[in-house]
């Protein structure tokens, strides 16, 4: 007999889920290994092709925050009070209460 759709979604939600616990459970161990390995042989950010600021050695944890980090977004409207919004995340009130006959485009940067 032939496996249904619904039978084969909750496969791969229960595979998906037994995959992300072995992730989990594993994820400790390896990073473990990584730091020995990076204390044994002296291994810095550099040598992991991380970029550092001015030829500076920074340690692999520090080079992994800095590429993680979120930047800042640069605007994208003015508001009429000049109000600035990047145009992402959560509207601002301003948007909602535009003057008549105006668009947000008209707000544009």
């Amino acid at each position: 007999m032939a496996t249904s759709y619904r039978d084969l979604k909750a496969q791969i939600e229960e595979l998906t889920a037994k995959a992300e616990a072995a992730r989990v459970s594993e994820l400790a161990l390896v990073i473990a290994d990584m730091k020995e390995k990076i204390a044994e042989y002296g291994i810095t950010a550099t040598d992991l092709g991380f970029k550092s600021a001015k030829g500076s050695r920074k340690s692999v944890g520090q080079a992994i925050a800095d590429a993680t980090e979120k930047k800042a977004v640069e605007a994208k409207y003015k508001g009429p009070k000049g109000d600035l919004w990047s145009g992402r995340g959560r509207a601002p009130t301003w948007t909602k209460e535009l003057p008549a006959g105006k668009t947000l485009e008209d707000y544009k940067i």
